[in-house]
């Protein structure tokens, strides 16, 4: 049974430990000591290696003791600024900060929730299938550390089970959209603002008719896109000779995101074309989507842990994109779930109890639901 005094413990030791994004080695240390306490087999793997990061992923992983099967927990440990020297305050059923810094709830509420159940299962002896749990680095800042993941490498997953969402593990995500990155740099002529004109090319002015001709925000229940960030110019009596825009899009359906991007890199290449200029497009998926079915073996699982401990499932869309993502589009199926966490990315953020508790809850049902 979930013992929530030590739940609370944990997380709040996890908090006030310092991770901001490539910079999770105490947080790794201290799940990695954790986990071996619990017989699980760890290893690190080089991810920050490759981003500048000063920890990888911790992988663990326990054999089943029992027939059942293979399923997968994962957060990751980093948090957006400003994550250091967190002060957290419980109050009642809620866990708050002094308002000069994030929770970290996102997503420390997660791992905190997984090693409270998987401590759980060790300590009455629980009979399990096998186990895997995976905390990531970097998730904020791109995903980056479950995109360096050897998923090749990793033991047979049939379900993967992500806690970073708001709302309570009932709440299933089995639709996230595939995400694709613009970067399209305009290539114009350099010439005196002042004294000629006339002969320069303006890159700003390029980009900026491709995006006024671009179809952005919500496109429909499914879609969207946007242009986030322009860049360009060096002095105001400068022609500017280049401009770089950032942009995304994204939608629950490959065909329609492939459509979307496809008319914004148009839109880039006529707008050059008009005013006698060049550009450059870069499209790159950042993530595939989260695309599952209530049949599928996950929803399944999900659905009945959520009932074993007194939640309806419920299957949500979400229009974001988390380390599930990454997961689905690795051939593992995963769901991203609910653990509490309320107003992150905000020094307002704050943690319900009752939510976390209920994922550590939820997970043991899973570990009774996946046995053969």
């Amino acid at each position: 049974m979930v013992q929530r005094d030590r739940l609370v413990q944990t997380f709040l030791e996890l908090v006030q430990i310092g991770s901001e994004s490539k910079n999770e080695r105490a947080v790794a240390d201290y799940v990695t000591a954790k986990l071996r306490g619990l017989g699980y087999e760890v290893k690190e793997d080089r991810a920050g290696d490759d981003f500048g990061g000063n920890a990888g992923n911790v992988l663990a992983y326990k054999p089943g003791s029992c027939e059942g099967l293979s399923v997968m927990f994962c957060s990751h440990m980093d948090t957006v600024p400003p994550g250091n020297n967190v002060k957290p305050i419980v109050d009642g059923n809620i866990i708050r900060t002094d308002g000069t810094t994030v929770l970290g709830g996102d997503d420390k509420a997660g791992i905190a929730a997984i090693l409270e159940a998987v401590t759980t299962i060790e300590e009455e002896k629980i009979a399990h299938g096998p186990i895997q749990v995976i905390f990531t680095v970097s998730e904020e800042i791109g995903l980056l550390g479950a995109k360096h993941v050897n998923f090749d490498e990793l033991p047979k997953v049939d379900a993967a089970f992500l806690f970073d969402s708001e709302g309570k593990p009932n709440e299933i995500c089995v639709a996230s959209p595939y995400h694709i990155d613009l970067t399209a740099t305009f290539h114009g002529k350099a010439a005196h603002a002042g004294l000629e004109p006339e002969n320069g090319i303006n890159a700003i002015v390029m980009a900026s008719k491709a995006v006024a001709s671009m179809k952005l925000g919500r496109l429909d229940a499914e879609s969207c896109a946007n242009i986030g960030i322009i860049e360009g110019g060096r002095a105001t009596n400068i022609v500017t000779p280049e401009a770089v825009i950032y942009g995304e899009a994204r939608s629950l359906k490959k065909e329609r995101v492939d459509e979307i991007i496809g008319d914004m890199v148009r839109c880039c290449e006529e707008a050059a074309k008009e005013m006698g200029g060049t550009v450059d497009v870069k499209i790159e998926e950042s993530y595939g989507a989260i695309d599952l079915q209530p049949d599928d073996a996950t929803v399944q699982l999900a659905g009945r842990a959520a009932r074993r401990i007194g939640l309806e499932p419920e299957l949500v869309k979400s229009g974001g994109g988390t380390d599930a993502n990454v997961f689905c589009g690795k051939g593992i199926p995963a769901t991203n779930l609910g653990v509490g966490m309320t107003k992150v990315h905000s020094v307002e953020e704050y943690l319900e109890i009752d939510a976390m508790e209920a994922a550590s809850a939820f997970i043991l049902a899973v570990i009774e639901e996946a046995k053969a």
